[in-house]
């Protein structure tokens, strides 16, 4: 029997329905803030699904490439909200990447921001499948398979799609391609179901109304499942991040008590904090950030605990969570479930955990339904049915959990003891003289070469 209960879209669909009034999107444009309500982010999605279905795209894959912006999460949604797949591609790889990975993701439709529709002419001699492409803005344009997005909505209603139309849950609704840092880049495949529970197993409470900016790229798992699905979720009003090099000024003038960041960023947050000491620290941090900011959500690295205890002292809260884009993404959180500086939180209620060789495994309903036309890939990153994260870590006694380093990075000793350079690493840079480690094994042993910090040693 078909579940449809289990599907992102009636995340929003509950919101807009309670709160319709309450304002979901603010983005800075200038001096002006625009806004779209919930009723309206509503509306808008159910006519680019609308339009995309007239335009006979169902079943298909639809790409997204661009940064963060209204018409982005409203596209967004409205492909997820029906029988289609979103494809969103990192736009800053280079012309020919894209290329291949529309090809490769067999999309048939292009959602491009308007700094990137230079791109179009490239996809239409590479990418045959590709037969519609919407500019993310109001620029419009003379040839007929491009669209503005004001065009695509326009003649279409807000009607609901019909039941039979909607997607089920075990129904594949994103594809988000890895790095490909070790490799050839893989399409993690993941179903409405993996992205729901993700969003509703990590234990987060505000009110409805409480404000978040946005700063990490939309096309990342973390960010598109933690700062946007699950801000839509509890009733948020999520501004976006014009730009990182106004990052600090906007987080002061939009006064948000939600950040979901980066340990590089939170670094950037305590330099900040740190430059004046001449005050109060929370008098700093008001000044700085305005009074509302409490929470920062830590993800995508390792946060050196340091940085936890120190943004503390300034009365906001760091809490650090662990996952990847296999689990849409999140594993494990901190926050209202618990928090304990130099763990990644507890193992979310729907996931299951164990430790082969030190080795971090898991299942649960938010493991991805596996690689986009990668079966050898798929069938290796899975051991009876745990999927192996590549991590080193272990539980504590009070069930928070630690990362410790990467499998492949292990240092074998000839006694068989496994050795995990980042953990020495970490102490060694606790030193505030030492700048950069690098550990080695070598003649049966370790061997540390350390790079004193020039600044410090002054």
């Amino acid at each position: 029997m078909a579940d449809q209960e289990h599907i992102i879209i009636r995340l929003l669909e509950d919101t807009a329905s309670k709160m319709p009034d309450m304002p979901a999107v603010r983005w800075i444009e200038k001096k002006e803030i625009p806004e779209k309500k919930y009723r309206e982010l509503n509306s808008d999605r159910t006519k680019v699904a609308n339009a995309l279905y007239a335009k006979g795209f169902e079943g298909c894959q639809v790409a997204l490439i661009g940064t963060s912006s209204y018409p982005w999460i409203a596209s967004y949604l409205g492909i997820v909200g029906s029988k289609m797949t979103a494809v969103p591609l990192d736009p800053a790889l280079p012309f020919s990447e894209l290329c291949d990975l529309l090809n490769r993701s067999d999309s048939e439709a292009l959602f491009v921001s308007p700094k990137l529709a230079s791109i179009i002419e490239q996809v239409r001699k590479e990418c045959p499948k590709v037969r519609l492409f919407v500019i993310l803005s109001d620029e419009s344009s003379d040839a007929d398979d491009v669209l503005s997005f004001p065009e695509l909505l326009a003649g279409q209603d807000d009607t609901p799609i019909a039941a039979d139309k909607r997607p089920d849950a075990d129904d594949v609704c994103t594809i988000i391609f890895t790095s490909g840092t070790t490799g050839k880049s893989k399409g993690v495949m993941l179903t409405q179901r993996n992205m729901f529970d993700d969003v509703a197993n990590v234990i987060v409470h505000f009110a409805p109304g409480t404000t978040m900016l946005s700063v990490l790229p939309i096309h990342h798992a973390y960010c598109l499942v933690m700062e946007w699905l699950k801000g839509f979720s509890l009733g948020a009003t999520i501004y976006i991040n014009d730009s990182l090099l106004h990052m600090l000024r906007n987080i002061g003038k939009v006064k948000p008590r939600i950040l979901v960041m980066v340990p590089l960023m939170i670094e950037a947050i305590y330099k900040r904090l740190k430059a004046d000491e001449s005050k109060p620290k929370r008098e700093v941090a008001i000044e700085a950030f305005g009074e509302n900011l409490e929470y920062i959500f830590s993800g995508g690295a390792h946060l050196d605990p340091f940085y936890i205890h120190a943004i503390e002292e300034y009365g906001i809260k760091v809490c650090e969570g662990y996952g990847m884009s296999e689990c849409s993404p999140t594993i494990s959180s901190g926050g209202e479930l618990g928090s304990r500086a130099g763990s990644v939180g507890k193992v979310l209620a729907n996931m299951q955990i164990r430790f082969v060789d030190g080795e971090v495994q898991v299942k649960g309903s938010n493991v991805m339904k596996g690689y986009y036309k990668m079966p050898k890939e798929t069938e290796e990153a899975f051991v009876d049915g745990w999927l192996k994260t590549g991590d080193l870590g272990y539980l504590d006694e009070d069930g928070y959990l630690y990362i410790t380093g990467r499998l492949k990075n292990l240092i074998i000793l000839s006694n068989g003891e496994n050795i995990s350079p980042e953990e020495i690493e970490s102490k060694l840079l606790a030193n505030e003289l030492v700048g950069e480690v690098v550990i080695t094994g070598e003649n049966n042993g370790l061997c540390a070469r350390i790079f004193p910090d020039r600044d410090k040693a002054k």
